[in-house]
Parts: C-alpha cells; structure tokens; sequence
C-alpha cells in the first residue's frame, strides 16, 4: 500500500472533524446559540448568557455540558476492556443511532430556542459528541481529540514554526493529520453554515450521513482486511 494513501483511522478522524463542525454550527445556529461539541466554548458562551441572565440559552449550554460529559462517561462504560476495533464499532453504532434519532426529532417537532425539543435535541447532540471524544481517544493519532481544535490549531502552528526555523520544508505525517483534521471540521462547519443560511433543513442530515459512512467504512475494513 503506497504511503501517501490515507489510512483506514486517518479517514475516520477527517470524518469526525467534519462532523464535529457540522454539529456545532448546527447547534449554534438552530439551537440558541450554544456548542454540542466544543465544550471550551460552550463553557465561555454559558458564562455569557448567565452574566447576561439569558435563561433559556444559559439552561441550553448546560444541557450540553452535561450531555457531553455523559456521552464520554457512557462511552468509556462501553468500551472498558474492549478491543479498539471493536469498542470503535460501538461509539460508531451509538453515535449513528443517536444522530438518526436527532434528525426525526429534528423534522418533525419545532426546535426553537427555550422548547423542551431544542433542549431534547442539544442533548442528544451533546451525548453523540462527548461518545465521538471517545471514539477519537481510540483512534488516537497525532494527538487530535476530534471535538477540540485549538490545541489541534497550537501543535500545527509550533510544528510549521519549527520547521521554517530549521529551513526544513518537509511536513511530519502527524503535521499533515492535524491540518487534515482542521480543515474537515472548517468544511463541516462551512457546508453546515450554507445549509442553515439558506434555509434548509436537511443540514441536520450532514453529521448523520458523515457517522453512517465512518460506521460503514469501519465495518467494511474489519471484515475485509487489507492483503499484507
């Protein structure tokens, strides 16, 4: 297998950047502003909306700080003691199961911000992103937890950094999977951004369709292995 060709891992965690930024903006955007999976900022924006007395978006952002610390707790749970191919099957199956069930909700109830459907809704998208914060601790490459992108952001600008100090113009592989996973969740949050301005509401089918095909591509690679 030639050594430029992205690995079966190294596709998974493009994917859930991707995700990762399509369920952000879909949650900043058609849920009262708050975060399902960039907890740094949902913890910022929380604080806001309590100085501000924000109630309902203040009660949103928690919910998500709290589903996402259950989405990683329950994911942990269900990976104990497993082997990484299979606990990965797992987060997979979860995730896909709970981003089909936020897209029923999402068609067929009203999601505005303060209805106990928005709240319903940033839960379920909370828990799907604390499960993929485990599912990128599985992967585990280059350090990138998926979910976080400012240490992400830190590791590549130190890397160039370096690089351009030592006259050396080569990038490292992990270099690479950190800028490859930066711009995937920069296209998720773009695709998600267009979708919503627009006005379409297919949006919430993006994160569902990217989970489906990482669950579909893991499945695949487990079952047919790649000849040595």
């Amino acid at each position: 297998m030639s050594e430029t060709k992205p690995n079966h891992f190294e596709i998974l965690l493009i994917l859930a950047a991707f995700v990762a930024g399509s369920v952000d903006i879909i949650s900043f955007a058609g849920l009262g502003g708050i975060f399902a999976s960039a907890m740094t900022g949902n913890l910022a924006l929380l604080g806001l909306y309590v100085a501000r007395g924000s109630i309902f978006s203040a009660f949103g952002a928690l919910i998500a700080l709290l589903g996402f610390i259950a989405g990683v707790s329950t994911g942990t749970l269900l990976t104990r003691d497993r082997l990484n191919q299979k606990a990965i099957t797992i987060l997979l199956a979860a995730q896909t199961i709970l981003l089909f069930a936020a897209a029923i909700l999402w068609f067929t109830v009203s999601h505005r911000n303060g209805r106990l459907s928005a709240d319903l809704l940033i839960l379920i998208l909370a828990i799907a992103m604390g499960l993929q914060a485990v599912t990128g601790k599985k992967i585990n490459l280059s350090s990138i937890p998926t979910v976080v992108f400012t240490s992400t952001l830190t590791n590549i600008v130190v890397s160039l950094t370096d690089l351009l100090a030592r006259g050396n113009f080569s990038l490292p592989k992990d270099t690479k999977r950190q800028m490859a996973s930066f711009w995937a969740y920069f296209a998720g949050a773009v695709m998600a951004g267009l979708l919503s301005f627009f006005g379409f509401s297919v949006v919430i089918v993006l994160p569902l369709v990217a989970v489906a095909i990482s669950l579909w591509l893991h499945l695949r690679k487990i079952r047919v292995p790649e000849a040595v």
